[in-house]
């Protein structure tokens, strides 16, 4: 149970990431389709990669991979956010997310993966115990 509460929680920060740097930056980041508004397409690209990063933690997770010093796992998972990002804006007619190139996936990865790691740290421990 405590899973779903962290998965939905990263979803909306996810969601808000999205959407707010697509008002920033209308020009690069492209939010909204013919079928789907911008908070739409917000929803549906901040869903698609919270559950990108979700399967791909449980993937490490099964694999037994192990980060010995903490940064390590900060800097594979920037990697990850930042293909997330890709991956979503491919697909661009189902998801309504475009950029204009690959370095705005990494901009979005690298917030996204910072928003991650806080929330990890406050609210991800607390839900363990």
């Amino acid at each position: 149970m405590q899973s779903h509460i962290l998965f939905f929680i990263f979803w909306l920060l996810n969601f808000i990431a999205i959407f707010l740097l697509g008002l920033i930056f209308p020009n690069s980041i492209v939010l909204g389709t013919y079928r789907l508004s911008m908070v739409e397409a917000a929803i549906h690209a901040g869903f698609w990669l919270t559950f990108f990063v979700w399967t791909m933690k449980d993937y490490m997770t099964v694999r037994k991979v192990e980060f010995d010093p903490p940064f390590l796992r900060f800097i594979c998972f920037f990697f990850i956010n930042s293909f997330g990002i890709w991956l979503v804006s491919r697909c661009s007619q189902y998801t309504g997310l475009g950029i204009a190139s690959y370095w705005w996936a990494f901009l979005l990865g690298g917030v996204a993966q910072l928003l991650q790691f806080v929330t990890w740290k406050l609210v991800g421990n607390k839900l363990k115990e």
